[in-house]
């Protein structure tokens, strides 16, 4: 039998490293779309309905739909391997939306970007789960989500920059192009932890596909954080997606400005709300369970108060200062949802069980952008340059609400569903 090879603390830092630097290409590549949208909308002459089904659904149903088998490669085979190809096959698939001509086309490449892009977070949860014990885990987590503020500030500042300066094409050109130098490194040096390893228990053997799908689907907490965090990522990538726009319709902005301007509150307030995330996981989690999912139902309800505000202020300066408040209050509750995924999942179905959560999430997600396009060309009829904004507020307000009361409904359960972990 071959020993199991011995993970030190420079190994742990170093994997949360390497995995840190594939969520901020994935988080990159996503979320850039956001600000091109304009330039993109303009070039192509395409409707907001349109738009909404490129950044929204034509992205999050296949990459929820993918989610589940390329969990279950990565809970059988080497989860390196699926990372590495997965981030190849989404950098190749941005290039293509740049070299894209149409409707059909981009919504093509933004499919298989999507397709690649299910084969990141699953293995990557279940590596770190594997590298980090779980009084340190939701803090690990927490850094691997930090590539989603870093990755925010650099495709609004860069993309913006380079949409401005060379067009929209060259900016997805500029992010897709080294992704697919990065994968070649990851592969190449990324060490992977053995399965269990962090419960000292390396002999766990994956479960079955179904009954390891079936179990996760009759835990109510696992049920209820997927769904809540489904109606609160329905509202995120809404504002990913359509924020840029407002800022430039409503406050006559060009894109430069809102990618310079923007990226600076929603990035760094992402920085310091994932942090603030795993610091509050990592500190009142350990003392009571049940502080990950109050802790989540609090921050969204403190959230809601403030998409008034900055949908509604006649100042773009005031309405980008104030967003960062609820940026920073809702991202909070990234690591503290996936310490109770993967809590209720147990070490025999890690990367299942984050790909089905995220096949419930992105199914609720990915009509965000959609939804908030197809009601903006509605109402433009009646309120003008005045719809997108109007829609926006209404969406911030309502979603967050709503996901509150689910993340409350996680402590019924919680507890019970941990100790059947498997």
């Amino acid at each position: 039998m071959i020993p199991a090879p011995t993970i030190t603390e420079a190994d742990r830092r170093r994997a949360l490293v390497f995995l840190f630097m594939v969520s901020l290409f994935n988080y990159g590549d996503r979320n850039m779309l956001g600000v091109l949208v304009p330039a993109i909308k303009a070039d192509l002459q395409l409707s907001d309905t349109q738009i909404g089904f490129i950044t929204g659904i034509a992205f999050s149903l296949f990459y929820a739909v993918m989610g589940i088998p390329i969990a279950r490669m990565a809970d059988t085979m080497s989860r390196k391997t699926v990372v590495s190809v997965a981030l190849a096959v989404w950098s190749a698939m941005t290039v293509a939306c740049g070299l894209a001509q149409n409707f059909v086309q981009l919504a093509l490449a933004r499919v298989m970007v999507g397709v690649g892009e299910a084969g990141a977070t699953p293995p990557s949860h279940a590596m770190i789960a594997d590298l980090f014990p779980k009084a340190r885990r939701a803090g690990a987590l927490a850094v691997y989500s930090l590539g989603s503020p870093v990755g925010l500030i650099m495709s609004y500042l860069l993309g913006a920059w380079i949409t401005q300066t060379y067009g929209w094409r060259a900016a997805l050109f500029a992010f897709g192009l080294p992704g697919i130098a990065a994968a070649v490194v990851l592969y190449k040096y990324l060490k992977e932890p053995p399965r269990g390893h962090s419960e000292d228990d390396t002999g766990v053997t994956p479960v079955p596909a179904g009954e390891a799908i079936r179990h996760l689907l009759s835990r109510p907490a696992f049920r209820q954080n997927a769904v809540a965090t489904g109606i609160f990522s329905f509202l995120w990538f809404g504002l990913l997606s359509w924020t840029p726009s407002f800022f430039v319709r409503t406050h006559g902005m060009s894109i430069a400005e809102v990618g310079a301007w923007l990226s600076l509150p929603l990035g760094l307030a992402q920085l310091a709300g994932t942090y603030l995330g795993g610091w509050a996981g990592n500190r009142f989690g350990g003392r009571d369970m049940r502080w990950y999912a109050w802790w989540c139902a609090a921050i969204m309800v403190g959230s809601a108060p403030f998409y008034i505000v900055v949908f509604t202020s006649p100042d773009p300066t005031l309405a980008m200062i104030v967003l960062s408040v609820p940026i920073l209050l809702s991202v909070s509750q990234g690591g503290p949802q996936h310490w109770m995924t993967q809590a209720v999942a147990g070490p025999r179905m890690r990367a299942t069980a984050t790909a089905l959560y995220l096949l419930i999430v992105n199914l609720i997600s990915g009509l965000g952008a959609q939804t908030i396009g197809f009601l903006s060309d509605q109402l433009a009829p009646r309120y003008g340059q005045d719809a997108l904004g109007l829609v926006l507020m209404s969406v911030g307000v309502v979603a967050s609400l709503w996901a509150a009361t689910h993340f409350l409904l996680i402590n019924r359960t919680l507890a019970q569903d941990i100790a059947a972990a498997r």
